[in-house]
């Protein structure tokens, strides 16, 4: 054996060697892990011929164990090592041993001189120019088209390879591929410059005996950090049934005879294009990132000791004894950074995992793409019946694992995580074009955002992330109703003078208050690395965001959008029907009859409606569909006649509110327009959807007592690990002392001095209204408004640092990274849809459409309809 290569990548070839050979290795390396598997060995420099021949010799003469002669019988020289390719070839040759030629090995190893041998015999091609200048690249990538390929040409494992959309960026990249070089691989002069093959890829690993090739199996790639091509994952299983199947098997063989390869195991890439299968590469050796492992596990052919029958001369039997699927998934981390830990979680106990494997120890230094290559934190192997199994497994092991990584935590901001079911929409085998929904741009969309631009994709949640968060805020929504008995001995007078309310306020809440408060939340949030972080919680009837089931129609009616939806099992929620079976449920706990088909009545106070208006029209629709005669009104716009509610000549069977107590001022205006409503609800007359005394709770005043360390013992250990979970540290903004980190400060101070953490935000405005993010003002302007809100319906929190999604960029040149804002709806208990915002700044203090923010939607499997969940 000549090198061996990294264990968590081959220690599986070479274990199957051993059981049944006997190994002499020839390693540059210190021998480490091949000890046990290995009787002999000599170091060697592994990629020069003469050095390896002198070790390889002196093998040949050495006794296997001190009581046996010395030389040895039947022997094979064999490498799996792409940089010790040539010389291994070179070696055999010269000492007669059954190999692939130095020739062949030399032609693999050349991109170049595999297109030029392609061309020559005539194969399917690829346009192409080898090119030594940037000036020459500019010209090669004209004339063939934009977008183009730029790879070195005698690198390995995608290492350098971009692709290039644009002439703006292709100085840049040509800079960056011809820099490329990994250790122990020969350079060769020049980069080449190909035509961008529109498709998926594949890779096929094949025997060859005595000039024939015969494909083994096929594996599927998965393809990530675009621009380049790191290889993020493999999928084997049955692929002769494939309509591509003979076509491709043909061009294996044609390209293995047009390169002179005429034996050994070799491993082919291939894009599978409109136009039929175009040839990447072709590598004179077994398949890497575990590839031949899947093979295995998915066929039971065993390609190492397939390759050892070759080295010996023989025909290996490849007769398979399953066929199964086998997926392979690497993790990486959502940043560059020093690994800390690895949480594994349960991640092997998930049904269908076989394995999972650690690819980074605490203290590595992982540099995401074109950093660096394959900066992976583990790899999950499943094994399933199908692919979708595979599909399922991986997605719910990949939940499991957690990188921990050391450094600031800004580290973080604006880092790319991205869930499977998004990245899979991402591939680029789908074409930029199939990755947005053009007609979720369209008028009526945009008046429902009040005339702010739509996100050009959805978002997509996962199920365990969705399972999550439905149960952590199940969890705090049912916390947060439990204040005024935990902290104020029942008081909610004393609750709501607490959380800053003034005197018209409470009395108009206490007045107006319902039955109880009907389970209906949003919860606004970002998601960090470590997870989903709580900004604020928005309780009863008056949150937005349940516009987005009507919003999820247009995107359904994309047809590149459904045929994906389809194949994932991916699902809207409608949020309107949830929240209508909610109202019908708490108008009959109330002892209100509601009629068979009730006039609903969207009512905004008056100082607000003309902002609010074009979503309220926009979700009338909804209403209609669920059964309610619905109008668009502010609470100034109702006949009162004898005291019953009229809205343009019609009763009102039911007030839907929206307008909130923190917009009630302390003057008569407030009660002149309150009272009659509640005169109306006590009658009888009409029925208030949802109480005023819902904002009791969500507000960021409540948040603030959940946070609190002096409150902890009213908190079971459950309850004080969700806070600490989803919620960060926040306190009202008081000159006392608080914990912080574990120790106690003058809160007043630690504000002022760490503004760049921290946000001033009112306990009762919504939608970022009076927030102030410290990172966004001067030292001085920070001190202003800290100084102007102490003692206040004002709190602090601290900053979430909120990570990024990738989405086509306007123009379709590419990709951009947009932080995301979830607005995450909760409806009788479960998840009802989201409310998401993105903006291209991570810097944002306020994701808003008044700072450039647009608006989408979010799709989740469906593991009811089986979706991949």
């Amino acid at each position: 054996m000549v090198g061996s290569r990294l264990k968590a990548y081959r220690e599986y070839a070479m274990a199957s060697l051993a059981r049944e050979y006997e190994i002499a290795l020839v390693t540059s390396q210190p021998i480490t892990w091949e000890e046990r598997y290995i009787s002999l060995s000599r170091a060697a420099d592994t990629t020069d011929a003469t050095a390896l021949r002198a070790a390889v010799e002196e093998l040949l003469t050495a006794p296997t164990t001190p009581d046996a002669p010395q030389g040895v019988g039947e022997v094979g020289l064999y490498t799996w090592d792409e940089s010790s390719l040539t010389a291994t070839a070179e070696v055999a040759e010269q000492l007669g041993l059954p190999h692939l030629s130095a020739k062949a090995a030399a032609a693999c190893r050349d991109k170049y001189a595999t297109r030029t041998l392609l061309d020559l015999a005539g194969l399917p091609g690829v346009r192409h120019r080898l090119v030594h200048t940037a000036e020459d690249a500019a010209a090669a990538a004209e004339a063939i088209g934009y977008p183009v390929v730029l790879k070195p040409r005698a690198q390995a494992g995608s290492m350098g390879v971009v692709v290039v959309r644009d002439p703006e960026a292709l100085r840049a990249a040509h800079a960056q591929v011809s820099g490329t070089a990994l250790p122990g691989l020969p350079a060769e002069s020049g980069v080449l410059v190909e035509e961008f093959l529109q498709g998926p890829e594949i890779s096929i690993d094949s025997c060859v005996f005595e000039g024939e090739a015969e494909p083994v199996f096929v594996a599927r790639k998965r393809l990530g950090f675009d621009p380049g091509f790191e290889e993020v994952g493999h999928l084997v299983g049955p692929w002769r049934h494939e309509p591509w199947a003979a076509e491709v098997a043909e061009l294996v063989r044609a390209a293995h005879r047009a390169l002179g390869v005429d034996r050994g195991v070799t491993h082919t890439e291939i894009r599978l294009t409109p136009s039929g299968p175009r040839l990447i590469e072709l590598n004179g050796r077994l398949g890497g990132d575990l590839i031949p492992h899947l093979g295995a596990l998915a066929t039971g052919i065993d390609l190492p000791l397939a390759a050892a029958d070759l080295a010996f001369g023989r025909c290996p039997d490849l007769s398979a004894a399953h066929d199964r699927w086998a997926e392979v998934r690497f993790l990486y981390p959502p940043h560059d950074g020093i690994l800390e830990r690895l949480e594994l979680g349960a991640a092997a106990e998930v049904p269908g995992i076989a394995e999972v494997v650690v690819l980074a120890e605490p203290g590595a230094e992982l540099l995401l793409p074109p950093k660096a290559l394959t900066p992976r934190t583990a790899a999950v192997i499943a094994v399933t019946a199908d692919r979708a199994g595979c599909t399922a497994a991986l997605d719910a092991a990949e939940a499991e694992v957690r990188p921990v990584l050391g450094g600031s935590p800004l580290d973080g901001l604006g880092a790319l995580l991205e869930n499977p079911v998004t990245r899979r929409y991402l591939a680029l085998e789908r074409g930029l074009e199939n990755m947005t929904v053009p007609g979720v741009r369209n008028d009526w969309n945009r008046y429902g955002a009040g005339g702010g631009q739509s996100l050009n994709r959805p978002v997509f949640l996962a199920t365990a992330d969705r399972l999550r968060l439905e149960a952590d805020l199940n969890g705090l929504f049912e916390l947060l109703t439990t204040i005024p008995d935990r902290l104020f001995g029942g008081d909610r007078r004393a609750f709501a003078e607490a959380v800053g309310m003034t005197p018209t306020q409470i009395d108009l809440v206490m007045r107006g208050a319902g039955l109880r408060m009907p389970a209906m939340s949003r919860a606004d949030m970002y998601r960090e690395p470590a997870g989903f972080k709580l900004m604020e919680l928005n309780t009863g009837s008056s949150l937005g965001g349940w516009q987005m089931g009507e919003f999820s129609r247009s995107v359904r009616e994309d047809r590149a959008f459904a045929a994906f939806a389809d194949a994932e099992g991916l699902v809207h929620p409608d949020p309107v029907a949830q929240i209508a079976a909610v109202l019908r449920t708490e108008a009959a706990d109330a002892g209100f009859d509601l009629p068979e088909r009730p006039v609903l009545a969207l009512t905004e106070w008056p100082d607000g409606y003309v902002k609010t208006k074009p979503w309220l029209d926009y979700v009338v629709p909804d209403w209609l569909r669920n059964g309610f005669d619905t109008v668009v009104c502010h609470l100034g716009e109702f006949d009162y006649r004898d005291g019953v509610p009229y809205i343009h000549g019609r009763k009102v069977d039911v007030v839907y509110r929206i307008f909130l107590p923190g917009e009630m001022a302390d003057e008569q205006r407030s009660y002149d327009l309150v009272d009659p409503l509640l005169d109306a609800v006590e009658a009888g007359h009409t029925f208030l959807f949802a109480g005023l005394d819902c904002e009791l709770y969500g507000n960021k005043g409540s948040l603030a007592m959940l946070s609190d360390e002096r409150n902890r013992a009213a908190l079971s250990t459950a309850e004080h690990e969700l806070v600490e979970r989803i919620l960060p540290w926040t306190r009202f903004l008081r000159d006392e002392k608080v914990q912080r980190h574990g120790e106690t400060v003058d809160l007043l101070p630690y504000v002022l001095a760490h503004k760049d953490s921290l946000a001033l935000k009112p306990t009762l405005l919504y939608g970022g209204v009076g927030v102030v993010p410290g990172w966004s003002v001067t030292q001085e302007e920070w001190a202003a408004h800290i100084e102007g809100a102490v003692d206040g319906p004002f709190v602090v929190q601290e900053r979430v640092l909120p990570v990024a999604e990738r989405f086509v960029a306007d123009g379709g040149g590419g990709f951009e990274r947009m932080v995301v804002a979830y607005g995450v709806l909760m409806v009788g208990s479960s998840y009802a849809g989201m409310l998401v915002r993105g903006t291209p700044d991570p810097e944002v203090g306020i994701v808003s459409m008044s700072n450039g923010a647009q608006i989408g939607c979010c799709f989740h499997p469906d593991e009811r309809a089986g979706g991949t969940a």
